[in-house]
């Protein structure tokens, strides 16, 4: 999982056919749940691309993607939202994942 800011998200997510980006904060308990179990994911599904956006330093992407809360997960498919997950729900994020590997 490649951490991105707000000067590389939308250049990562345009360049790759498959994206899940998590939002978090780092002081945020739910996202640090939530990270570890992403990033074993990323290795799981080596065709899709992973990101993790801080939204304190991504504040324009956040409101552009309508990120209300974190823990968010977003996944993309050519650059276009598939779905998202919102809260730390293993489970959801693994069948979004799913979702845009069909």
């Amino acid at each position: 999982m490649i951490d991105c800011n707000e000067n590389n998200i939308r250049d990562f997510i345009d360049q790759h056919t498959l994206v899940v980006v998590q939002f978090g904060k780092s002081w945020c308990p739910p996202c640090k749940q939530l990270k570890p179990k992403i990033e074993q994911m990323s290795l799981d599904n080596p065709t899709i691309m992973f990101a993790y956006v801080d939204v304190e330093n991504t504040q324009d992407f956040c409101i552009e993607s309508e990120v209300m809360s974190v823990p968010t997960t977003i996944a993309y498919r050519n650059s276009i939202e598939i779905g998202r997950v919102i809260g730390n729900n293993e489970s959801l994020v693994k069948e979004l994942i799913k979702k845009i590997s069909i």
